[in-house]
């Protein structure tokens, strides 16, 4: 198994088990939604929190693995790449398949990470607080820059085409 997968499954891990945690120490309405401010505007059951948790991280999971799998199957008519014909030819299929893979395994583990701390701060503002907007802002900026980097990074691998000799 892949060490970005690895990763990804020890995030999810993490995350339920947090799940857990916050689901034991948690009263029994929780803020569900915060205002730009970080004012909670919506309220949740905690077993409504837990299962939210638990779905979404779960979700994420499966969709980030089964996109791979799925690619694996589909005709390269239905796949778009830079440099398709290189990339998808028979004899580099394979290895185009395990790099995408691979990067949709960062791709979800950064999501996951990112699961991880907007349910901690959620867990956090539900003993009476707001929810940390220093913390979330700095946190949900970083994801989207490595959003960003991620999507340039993928599309560079693909673009570049080595000469035939």
């Amino acid at each position: 198994m892949r060490r970005t997968r690895l990763f990804l499954l020890f995030l999810v891990l993490v995350s339920l088990v947090e799940a857990t945690r916050q689901w034991n120490s948690a009263p029994a309405r929780v803020p569900s939604h915060f205002d730009a401010a970080g004012h909670p505007n919506a309220w949740a059951s905690r077993d409504e929190m837990f299962l939210l948790q638990v779905g979404v991280t779960l979700l994420i999971a499966a969709l980030f693995i089964a996109i791979p799998w799925l690619l694996k199957s589909a005709p390269a008519s239905r796949i778009n790449l830079p440099n398709k014909g290189y990339c998808l030819a028979p004899q580099r299929r394979e290895e185009t398949m395990e790099r995408l893979a691979s990067s949709f395994d960062v791709f979800a583990s950064a999501t996951a990470l990112l699961l991880v701390v907007v349910f901690e701060l959620t867990s956090l503002a539900s003993r009476g607080g707001n929810l940390a907007t220093e913390y979330f802002i700095p946190v949900l900026v970083s994801y989207l820059l490595f959003s960003v980097g991620w999507t340039v990074a993928l599309i560079r691998t693909f673009a570049s085409v080595p000469a035939e000799r």
